[in-house]
C-alpha cells in the first residue's frame, strides 16, 4: 500500500500530466483541423483549375470543328463540371486568332479563370503524295529533302507506278494493292493498310481572313508586278504571262484560278472554290504555302511550285514540273515530274489538318 505521502505525490503527478496534456491536445487538434481545412481548400481549388481547363479544352474543340462559325458568332456557354459552374467565352480577333476565357466557380474557394489566345495550328502533311481514290505515278521521281528516302506515298485505294524512270525513294502504303511498279519503291511496302483521314481545309476561316483585307468584286486579272493580299475575290483570278506578284496575305477566290507564265511568291495560302489551272511560271516560297481547290480540281503543268497542293474533293494532275512540298486529293496523277517532299513540313503550324495551338495560357 502507498503511504499517504506517496499517494499525494502520485496525485500531483497525475494532475500535472492532465494539465500538460490539455495544453498539448488543443494545439494538436488545432493543427489537425488546420491541415484538414488546408487540404480541403487545395482540393477545392484544384477542382476549380481542372474544371476551368476542361472548359478551355471544350471551347478549343468547338472552334476546331467549325472555326468559320465562330468568326462571326462568339462562343458563349455555361455547364457544370465537378460540381462547378463553368462559363466559357470565345471571340474571334482577326487573322485566325481566337481569344478564349474559361471561368470555374463555386465550392466555397473562389473561382479560377484561364485566359488563352489560340491560333490555327495545323499538323504536318505526312506524305509526299496521297490519294483518296487513286494514286498514279508515271515516269516521276518522288524523294525528300534535305535527307533522301522520306518521299513516302499513300492511297486509300490502289497505287500504280508506271515507267522505267519512276522512283519512289520512300515507303508506300495503301488500303488496296500496288498494281504496278513495286520494284520502283525503295522503302517498305504495306498493302491492306488502315485508311488515312484527309484533313479539313478550314475554308470559312481563311475566307474570313481574306475578307479582312478587302473584297474584289468580279474577275481579277494580274499583269506586271506588285503585291496582293489578303483579298477576297468573288470572280476568277487570272495571272497573265510575266506577272510577278508578292503575296502579303491569303487569297480566297470564288471562281477559277488560271495562269500562264506568271508567278506568285510568298508564304501566304491561296484557296479557291473553283479549279486551278496553271502552266509555266510558278508559285510559292521556301516556306511552302498551301494551294487549295476546296471543291474543284488542280492541274499544274510546267511551273516550279513550292507548296502543299490539296484538292480534298477533286483531282490533281501534276505534269512536267518540279514540286517542292506535297500533294493530296481524291485522285492524284503525277507524270514526268520531280516531287521533293520537305521534312520541314513536319510540325508546321499552318497546313491542312490542324488543331488550335495556344499562344498564351494564364491563370487568374
Amino acid at each position: 500500500m502507498f503511504k499517504r505521502s506517496e499517494s499525494g505525490q502520485a496525485l500531483a503527478i497525475v494532475l500535472i500530466l492532465l494539465a500538460v496534456g490539455s495544453l498539448l491536445v488543443i494545439p494538436v487538434l488545432n493543427h489537425v483541423f488546420s491541415g484538414l481545412n488546408y487540404n480541403q481548400t487545395i482540393e477545392c481549388r484544384t477542382l476549380n483549375d481542372y474544371s476551368a481547363d476542361a472548359g478551355l479544352q471544350y471551347a478549343t474543340c468547338k472552334i476546331y470543328n467549325d472555326p468559320g462559325t465562330y468568326t462571326t458568332t462568339p462562343l458563349s456557354e455555361n455547364f457544370t463540371i465537378n460540381d462547378r459552374t463553368v462559363s466559357v467565352n470565345a471571340q474571334y480577333l482577326g487573322g485566325g486568332l481566337f481569344s478564349i476565357n474559361s471561368t470555374s466557380h463555386s465550392g466555397g474557394c473562389g473561382r479560377t479563370t484561364i485566359r488563352s489566345f489560340v491560333n490555327l495550328s495545323v499538323g504536318a502533311f505526312a506524305y509526299a503524295l496521297a490519294g483518296m481514290n487513286s494514286l498514279v505515278i508515271s515516269n516521276a521521281i518522288i524523294d525528300s529533302s534535305p535527307t533522301p528516302g522520306g518521299g513516302d506515298i499513300h492511297s486509300n485505294a490502289n497505287i500504280e507506278i508506271i515507267g522505267a524512270s519512276s522512283l519512289v525513294n520512300g515507303d508506300a502504303s495503301c488500303v488496296g494493292a500496288i498494281t504496278k511498279g513495286r520494284d520502283r519503291i525503295t522503302g517498305e511496302i504495306e498493302e491492306g493498310s488502315d485508311s488515312v483521314k484527309f484533313p479539313s481545309v478550314y475554308a470559312e476561316l481563311y475566307r474570313t481572313i481574306a475578307q479582312e483585307g478587302g473584297t474584289h468584286n468580279g474577275d481579277l486579272v494580274l499583269t506586271g508586278s506588285g503585291t496582293i493580299g489578303p483579298l477576297y475575290i468573288t470572280g476568277m483570278l487570272d495571272l497573265k504571262p510575266g506577272a510577278n506578284f508578292i503575296l502579303e496575305g491569303p487569297l480566297y477566290v470564288v471562281g477559277d484560278i488560271k495562269g500562264t507564265g506568271g508567278h506568285l511568291d510568298g508564304q501566304e495560302h491561296i484557296l479557291t472554290e473553283g479549279n486551278i489551272n496553271m502552266s509555266g511560271g510558278g508559285y510559292g516560297s521556301e516556306y511552302i504555302p498551301v494551294l487549295v481547290a476546296v471543291y474543284g480540281n488542280v492541274s499544274l503543268v510546267g511551273p516550279v511550285v513550292d507548296a502543299v497542293v490539296y484538292a480534298p474533293q477533286g483531282r490533281i494532275d501534276l505534269t512536267n514540273l518540279q514540286l517542292f512540298g506535297a500533294a493530296g486529293g481524291m485522285e492524284v496523277s503525277v507524270s514526268n515530274a520531280i516531287i521533293t517532299y520537305s521534312e520541314s513540313l513536319h510540325g508546321r503550324t499552318d497546313l491542312p489538318g490542324s488543331e488550335l495551338f495556344p499562344l498564351t495560357y494564364t491563370y487568374d
